[in-house]
């Protein structure tokens, strides 16, 4: 064969096989997500505030996708939606065809070395938050306690979830850290559970989300039927301006760290996020997306009409201040876990 048509035939064949490092085709991000679905996975069962949150995403979010995709809300509940999140971490694909919201509290978890964890709450992919959601430790009228000081001069009871929720370890981190005198009686079903055992005198005390309190007990702020003693956050809510968050109580640096980190629970609230690891530009096409969508007047009419709280954060905010959340040195680490755990 003459070395010339050998050559030609080379060529062909390195172009047809793409061994030339030529892409015949650069997919657009509107070519990539036409007529796809993504799916969205929530930590948790349907009904509760994850799943609101999830499912209006969910419903509105594809008209701001290049492409207009369908999303798919998929309910895996479990461990406090770790299951989700070492799924979304471990299995998930990572195209950009699979979301998630998972639980506040999980850097949390993590930082606290829960053996169940498989994730890196710093390696997610943050789309952007909705909301902070704010905890907070509410007294009813009738209670001789009405202030965060009164509560370290005085045995104040709380309705508590099971051992090891937020509403058990954020009251008993106040008792070591800030000297409050909170008797935790454990075993209510849920927030609405230790509210409504306030509510009929088996305690003095409960707790609560700040939106709980705005959208679903607004009378009871207007009529002063309780008070908010303390904010479990890194700073206060815009709606409790006299009230501390829990991260004023630090009395050395340490301390104040070790508050920040269970404070963090708020600042992550209620968030959509990827799997680590999928395309840079699939990730900023998602990104935008979803601050268009947040920034939108008809998306915020919207959330008005559902009585639903909103604080929007940009996703490369939310990266930062969860690496910011974990970036501690160990010996913090070594005593939020001994606090935790006492």
């Amino acid at each position: 064969m003459p070395r010339c048509r050998l050559i030609s035939r080379t060529l062909a064949a390195m172009l047809a096989t793409g061994l030339m490092g030529v892409p015949a085709h650069s997919q657009t991000a509107e070519e990539f997500f036409r007529n796809k679905q993504i799916s969205l996975v929530i930590g948790y069962n349907p009904g509760g505030t994850y799943d609101l949150y999830s499912r209006l995403a969910a419903s509105l979010l594809p008209r701001y996708i290049p492409g207009n995709p369908t999303i798919v809300p998929k309910n895996m509940p479990g461990v406090g939606s770790i299951k989700a999140a070492n799924y979304l971490f471990g299995q998930a694909p990572k195209d950009g065809l699979t979301i998630g919201m998972i639980g506040q509290q999980l850097a949390l978890t993590q930082a606290l070395r829960d053996p169940t964890v498989e994730y890196d709450m710093r390696q997610f992919n943050w789309l952007g938050r909705f909301t902070p959601v704010v905890e907070v430790t509410v007294v009813w009228h009738t209670a001789p306690v009405k202030t965060i000081d009164d509560a370290t001069k005085r045995e104040t009871t709380l309705a508590s979830m099971s051992a090891g929720s937020t509403a058990d370890t954020m009251p008993g981190l106040m008792n070591r850290l800030a000297g409050t005198k909170f008797k935790i009686i454990k075993g209510y079903p849920g927030t609405s559970g230790s509210i409504l055992a306030m509510e009929r005198g088996e305690t003095e005390g409960a707790h609560a989300t700040v939106e709980n309190l705005l959208f679903g007990k607004a009378d009871w702020l207007r009529e002063k039927t309780i008070s908010v003693l303390v904010q479990y956050a890194q700073e206060r809510h815009p709606a409790f301006p006299d009230v501390p968050a829990m991260v004023e109580f630090g009395k050395t640096t340490e301390d104040k760290q070790v508050l920040a980190l269970f404070g963090s629970t708020a600042e992550i609230g209620r968030s959509l996020m990827t799997p680590p690891g999928i395309p840079a530009e699939r990730l900023a096409t998602l990104r935008n997306a979803f601050a268009a969508m947040v920034g939108d007047p008809a998306f915020k009419a919207e959330i008005e009409k559902r009585h639903m709280e909103f604080g929007p954060m940009s996703g490369e905010e939310l990266q930062k201040r969860i690496a910011d959340t974990l970036n501690v040195p160990p010996a913090v680490i070594a005593r939020a876990i001994a606090l935790s755990r006492n």
